[in-house]
């Protein structure tokens, strides 16, 4: 079974226009609005533009699953919009962006099974969309709270060097509503979303602490099966912070599975790895979400 592109567009309730892209099979036109049996709205992480999901979405498409991807206000393609830059925070990505394009696809397709999956900052923020209850079925990819009391061992002592002394001082340095760092991502991201991200990531439970005055009701209301994929050379990302983040899904069925390079036949994979278009890529860990989602 082949799959087609087709480029789309909707509005947040604040009127934000975001801007992506949907796989669909060969044998399903884009703009058909006849109910499909399952759609998944794939989560990007921080700073990654929708087309590095092409692959796997195609991958998915092929197996019959409909796919959203598409970038968060102050994004890429969807960089230009009716809030200021410098208003944009990463609530805003939870909030209004996931939550309009689970509202998107509800409408456009009526899908019998609505399928998330969420990488990194896409794994963590779902819960802060009102209709993220209306998921069956999650998968949170190289994801985890980014509390680095979390981290094993030493590496935790580096990564709040990076959160206190590092950030700050690259950031110090970079002028205007925008900031730019490969550790985030390849292109830049809206300046107060990364600064929100620090101030999560210097709390003891990173977004989850009271102190930050998210409404959070919505994780205590997803129901969905969830499956956590972590990879093992993953330094961003490792099982610690993967759980948790898992713990506050608490009326979710939770499965996890680590994956390491060697199991693959592979010298690394990392943060980014798992969606690269290798043979080894897609029966190691694309294959087992398919089977996830249909079984």
């Amino acid at each position: 079974m082949g799959f087609k592109v087709s480029e789309t567009s909707f509005k947040a309730d604040d009127g934000y226009e975001l801007h992506g892209a949907i796989y669909t099979a060969i044998n399903h036109h884009p703009q058909n609005t006849a109910k499909v049996d399952r759609v998944l709205i794939i989560g990007s992480a921080f700073g990654v533009p929708y087309q590095y999901y092409k692959h796997i979405a195609g991958f998915l498409a092929k197996q019959g699953i409909t796919v959203l991807t598409f970038d968060y206000r102050g994004i890429s393609h969807s960089k230009h919009g009716n809030m200021p830059t410098s208003e944009i925070l990463m609530q805003h990505w939870g909030q209004q962006d996931l939550e309009a394009a689970i509202q998107f696809v509800q409408k456009q397709y009526q899908p019998e099974q609505l399928y998330y999956l969420g990488h990194s900052a896409g794994g963590q923020i779902i819960g802060l969309a009102p209709s993220s209850n209306q998921l069956d079925k999650i998968v949170i990819a190289a994801s985890g709270v980014g509390a680095w009391r979390l981290w094993p061992g030493l590496q935790k002592y580096a990564l709040a060097a990076i959160w206190y002394l590092v950030f700050p001082i690259v950031m110090s340095l970079q002028f205007g509503d925008v900031f730019k760092s490969r550790f985030l991502g390849p292109i830049p991201v809206p300046k107060n979303a990364v600064k929100q991200w620090l101030t999560w990531a210097r709390s003891k439970d990173y977004l989850f602490t009271p102190e930050h005055g998210l409404d959070l009701s919505g994780y205590t209301k997803i129901e969905a099966d969830i499956m956590g994929i972590t990879i093992t050379d993953d330094w961003y990302a490792p099982k610690e912070a993967r759980d948790g983040l898992l713990k506050h899904y608490m009326k979710a069925k939770k499965a996890v599975i680590d994956v390491s390079p060697q199991s693959l036949e592979l010298k690394s994979i990392g943060h980014f790895g798992l969606f690269k278009k290798k043979k080894e890529i897609e029966h190691g860990i694309w294959q087992p979400i398919v089977n996830f989602l249909t079984d």
